[in-house]
């Protein structure tokens, strides 16, 4: 039986740099990473690629820091990543150091059996095979990295065996798209922004596209122009740099408190902030002439840009989109499907739409497709959930105190599930302490779970808690070491609070599913380095540090802070009284 130090699952962007920032510090420990896919790279693998795939990020923001993307051959102010760039730059970092000898690909983690401070014993199997083979291996330490969009939902549909039609996820469109030549008449579901992707390439290829997003569910997604006027700022810079994030609520203590509770608090200062989102919305909407044409209102966004968190996408195409809209090409549909039939969509306003495919943008299974056998809770959800009753009264409190425009919700909207195991019938969210580790493994230091997430800065993001995973498993977190008797009450609070912040900032989203990190990816990230004790004020000046956008090279050398701390005495942090009996 194989044995090893850590086991990672998933060979994604955050998969790599867990593996690289572990080595890093642990240069003799035994690894292995197993990724059920052909190749690395996740959601940016080989088999997911497909012909006019881009990135929602520019060049210099999607890259490890301690690795530059090649840019040659690319237009620096205007370009977002091809698919296959990315591709090719995760094959290159894994190779460049030497992280390819440890993934397995091709291999799937069937089971994970809990054991205790020992760690786990996992049951593996070798998808290569006709009959795959179980093989069990045994590892001290678990990350599971396959983060939220590693298996797709697929809802269950009426006369599907009568469609007699091809039916994808939009995660499998790089295999529908050798049809982009045969089909002509495509039937796409779902609002979200890889909808809009998959629309646009069909009708650029002048196939004709009915695209149905449904009255029940969340609508069409935002989708904000690569530039916002009037100074033609990139939207993704805006939201990683402080004075933008300050405008926005927030519970995470970021060395800033007395501006951000200025903009929080003071009435001069929330006038400053609602006015800040009233016109982003405004030039969002001006720059997209929604209303000039019946067809093109029908994708306007149902819920305020506010609230809504990370359903939301980029305009990154070479035409423009709304033309295909007005000129007929796509053809936009507000309602359910009720059932299929022969090659025939029935929708629920009474029309019937030919297909000759179906492409689902459907969403993802909420939680890692691993079956764990634990007694102990893992917060996740489908799983045996975390108890936060005696905690929600007081971290809701706390919320809405700190955040006083958090108590003025929009009304709410009847959303219903596509099928009864759909994902908006999950009963109970992802409740992991820093949106890592499962309060109740804290002590053992045995499993952590990476890009259990949504973010619009990944990179960023994925170091960060590669380096706090790094140090959790090495104990030396100030206020989490064993010898200091952790408390439990105050694990479990934070934890509970920084969940249900999610719940009342992205109400509209999906903030009380699982963590979205939009306007709070910097303040994020600024709490992971803080319980390290890395520096998480990084640029050269004052000016710069408020009025700059973060990128990831900013972060360059946090590994080497991290190890140059290790053999220092850990500081105690303050006791922590939690708010539950407020």
């Amino acid at each position: 039986m194989e044995s090893f130090d850590l086991v990672i699952v998933g060979a994604g962007i955050h998969g790599l740099v867990a593996l690289k920032t572990y080595i890093d510090v642990h240069p003799n420990a035994s690894i292995l990473v197993i990724d059920k896919g052909s190749s690395l790279g996740g959601v940016w693998a080989v088999d997911r690629l497909y012909p006019g795939l881009h990135t929602n990020n520019h060049f210099r923001t999607f890259e490890y820091s301690d690795y530059p993307m090649k840019t040659d051959g690319f237009n620096l102010e205007n370009d977002h990543i091809p698919g296959e760039h990315v591709y090719q730059y995760l094959c290159n970092y894994a190779q460049q150091f030497n992280l390819t000898k440890y993934i397995r690909l091709n291999t799937s983690v069937e089971l994970a059996v809990d054991r205790g401070s020992l760690g786990w014993t996992l049951t593996v199997a070798d998808r290569t095979l006709a009959m795959p083979s179980a093989t069990v291996i045994k590892t001290s330490k678990l990350t599971v990295a396959t983060g939220l969009t590693s298996e797709p939902f697929m809802p269950k549909m009426v006369g599907r065996d009568e469609f007699q039609a091809p039916v994808y996820h939009t995660s499998e469109f790089a295999k529908a798209e050798n049809g982009l030549g045969t089909f002509k008449k495509v039937v796409l579901l779902g609002g979200a922004k890889f909808s809009w992707d998959i629309a646009c390439a069909y009708a650029s290829a002048g196939v004709q596209v009915d695209w149905v997003i449904r009255e029940s569910g969340h609508g069409p997604c935002w989708m904000t122009p690569p530039r916002l006027t009037p100074f033609k700022i990139i939207p993704e810079l805006l939201l990683q740099t402080r004075l933008i994030t300050w405008l926005s609520p927030c519970i995470w203590e970021d060395g800033f408190s007395y501006i951000r509770n200025f903009f929080s608090k003071h009435w001069l200062g929330r006038m400053v902030a609602d006015k800040f989102f009233t016109k982003m919305q405004h030039n969002i909407e001006e720059s997209n002439r929604y209303h000039e044409h019946p067809e093109t209102a029908k994708l306007h966004p149902w819920d305020d840009v506010f609230f809504i968190g990370t359903n939301r996408g980029l305009l990154n195409y070479d035409v423009d989109f709304f033309e295909y809209v007005r000129n007929g090409t796509i053809r936009v549909h507000i309602a359910n499907i009720e059932r299929l039939s022969y090659h025939t969509v029935h929708l629920s306003d009474g029309k019937s739409v030919a297909a000759e495919v179906l492409i689902c943008g459907t969403g993802w299974k909420d939680t890692p497709q691993i079956e764990f056998k634990t007694e102990r809770e893992l917060g996740l959800p489908g799983h045996l959930p975390l108890n936060a009753e005696p905690y929600i009264a007081g971290a809701d409190c706390e919320i809405l105190e700190k955040c006083p425009k958090l108590q003025h919700q929009p009304p709410r909207r009847n959303i219903k599930a596509m099928s009864e195991d759909a994902d908006e019938t999950t009963p109970e969210p992802y409740r992991l302490y820093r949106f890592m580790v499962p309060p109740a493994f804290v002590d053992s230091r045995s499993l952590v779970f990476a890009g259990a997430y949504r973010s619009g800065a990944t990179i960023m993001v994925a170091q960060s808690q590669a380096l706090w995973m790094t140090a959790f498993f090495d104990n030396n977190i100030p206020g989490l070491e064993c010898r200091t008797n952790v408390s439990s009450d105050r694990v479990m609070y934070e934890t509970v609070l920084h969940t249900q912040f999610g719940k009342w900032r992205y109400s509209k989203g999906f903030g009380a599913r699982f963590p979205e990190l939009w306007f709070e990816c910097l303040p994020y990230v600024d709490l992971l380095l803080k319980d390290i004790g890395v520096a998480n004020q990084r640029k050269k000046s004052w000016w710069a540090e408020r009025l700059t956008p973060y990128v990831p090279k900013d972060y360059q050398g946090i590994v080497d802070e991290y190890m140059a701390l290790r053999s220092q005495p850990s500081i105690a942090i303050h006791s922590f009284n939690p708010r539950k009996h407020d």
